[in-house]
């Protein structure tokens, strides 16, 4: 499970978590981004170093999830297919299943060399609440469409970068990340 993880909440633990049930997933590797490059050439707010810790601090109560520096090492934009192809040697005798949010599998076949990314990978997209995954479908081919596994999952509202407004604004964020993770972003006064 990729991403930028600006910071790590529960609703990125909620859907790896599903996926990881629902998909018979031995472990969930999540590997955050080190520079975006679907994000226009925005920056993350944090720096990579410190969302890599968060995100340890997200996942350490699951023994299922580890945390990947695969893209966090790597110089340059952070591109899928150069991450498939890194796990795909790493674990090449495993399936791999890339999760991801039914946003981002409606623009998939944007991302740098997209459809090739569905012959390296099964993908797991999980609905968000006000999304349309029929619009999602849509987009990919009938091929494309059995690769893919699309899980409703609960209407679990966390967006990273709401929790970065709370934050600005003196709101809470406990019980929308990790205790360890709220007490990290207190305690580097990140987001401010």
């Amino acid at each position: 499970m990729g991403g930028t993880f600006d910071p790590i909440h529960y609703g990125h633990l909620f859907i790896a978590e599903e996926a990881r049930v629902c998909c018979g997933l031995e472990k969930v590797l999540f590997f955050p981004n080190n520079q975006p490059a679907h994000r226009e050439g925005k920056d993350a707010f944090a720096a990579a170093e410190t969302r890599f810790e968060l995100m340890q601090l997200g996942i350490e109560s699951n023994a299922h999830f580890e945390a990947s520096r695969v893209e966090i090492d790597r110089p340059g934009p952070s591109y899928a297919i150069d991450t498939l192809r890194h796990f795909q040697a790493e674990y090449s005798d495993a399936e791999l299943h890339f999760i991801v949010g039914a946003d981002s599998i409606r623009d998939v076949l944007t991302w740098h060399r997209g459809a090739e990314l569905f012959e390296l990978c099964r993908f797991v997209a999980a609905s968000r609440p006000g999304f349309d995954l029929e619009a999602a479908k849509a987009k990919l081919s009938i091929g494309q469409l059995e690769r893919t596994t699309f899980l409703n999952v609960p209407g679990l509202h966390v967006a990273s970068r709401d929790l970065r407004d709370r934050v600005r604004n003196e709101k809470p964020i406990r019980y929308l990340v990790p205790d360890a993770v709220c007490k990290r972003i207190e305690d580097l006064k990140l987001y401010r």
